[in-house]
Order: C-alpha cells, then structure tokens, then sequence
C-alpha cells in the first residue's frame, strides 16, 4: 500500500487472537493439553490445515505446548496418528513433554527444542 499502512493480511499472533474462545480474560485460559493457566491461547488444528482440516476440529493450546507439537511431529503424522487431544495425551513423546510441562513454576511460557528424529 502507498499510505504506509500495513497489509490486510494478518500475523499468525492476529490470526491466534482472532479466534472468540482464544482471548485474553481476566482470569487468563487453560491449555487443553498441559491444562496450564496462560495468558493467551492459539488455536490448534486437530488435522492440519494443509492436510484439510481448516474446518476441522481445533483445540486451545497455550503458546508452548502449540510449539512442542509442531517440534516433535510433522503435519503428516499430526493428521494421520495424532488427530485428537486423547490420541496426543497417550503419545509416549507427548506423555513425557506433559509430565515436565506441569511441573514447571510460573507461566506456560518456556523454550521449545525441535526433536531430532521428527516423524
């Protein structure tokens, strides 16, 4: 644009908080995985959008929890194995990255390490 505004198009943050049950309350939300208070949650797709589940059922994760997933597993694995929340808690991997997530002090913010061998 010539004005010097931005673009119509919107960050992944945007797009996050966009979502009417991804907001900020007073309170702040819960991740459906960790089950962890965070001040934001993003919206995850249970199916990836790129393997058509844009309309699919999608699930809020806090920041953290949204990035380890998307470490440890590829789009295609996600899609095939890992398509609902009771799937992913029973994962070993997702097992062990939730036992040391809930006992973490203070905010569900904390780095995330891509896994070596991502299936």
């Amino acid at each position: 644009m010539t004005d010097g505004s931005r673009s119509g198009r919107r960050t992944a943050g945007a797009r996050d908080m966009a979502s009417p049950r991804a907001g900020q309350g007073a309170a702040g939300r819960i991740c459906e995985l960790c089950r962890r208070e965070t001040p934001r949650c993003t919206v995850h797709h249970l199916i990836p959008r790129a393997a058509g589940g844009r309309f699919g059922p999608t699930a809020q994760l806090c920041a953290t929890c949204h990035r380890q997933l998307h470490a440890l597993f590829s789009e295609a694995t996600l899609a095939a194995e890992l398509y609902s929340l009771p799937l992913l808690e029973a994962n070993p991997q997702v097992r062990r990255y939730l036992k040391w997530a809930r006992r973490q002090q203070g905010g569900a913010g904390f780095k995330v390490r891509r896994a070596r061998e991502r299936r």
